[in-house]
């Protein structure tokens, strides 16, 4: 559900959220949300070399990417991540998360994710 979706997100700490987004959405997604160009940050970031710029948009993202897991396949989830969203006016999140600040994209995305898994669950 969406509140277990969150709850996890927001209790992980820093280096899970990012190895669990990784997993879901790979590497270059992930460095992406991240704000940086390179995968080599996301393996520093695992390995607690450096820590992320963008803590809050990583666990969003992760709390979005576990939403549509809980319904989908992690491929499909990859592909809502990477796809442009009617319900986004054709956007795609990814480039949102990436581009836009989280307090003027979080909810359009929560809406678009909760779309999703009104018609994925019904």
């Amino acid at each position: 559900t969406a509140s277990e979706a969150h709850n996890e997100a927001m209790s992980l700490p820093i280096r899970q959220v990012v190895e669990r987004l990784a997993e879901l959405l790979g590497a270059t997604a992930t460095a992406t949300v991240g704000g940086v160009k390179e995968t080599r940050a996301v393996q520093q970031w695992l390995t607690g070399e450096r820590e992320p710029q963008r803590p809050h948009v990583l666990r969003f993202a992760l709390q979005l990417a576990l939403m549509i897991c809980s319904l989908a396949s992690r491929e499909f989830a990859r592909a809502w991540f990477h796809g442009a969203n009617p319900v986004l006016g054709d956007r795609v999140p990814l480039v949102l998360l990436r581009d836009e600040p989280l307090e003027s994209v979080q909810a359009p995305l929560m809406t678009a994710a909760r779309t999703f898994a009104a018609r994925a669950d019904g």
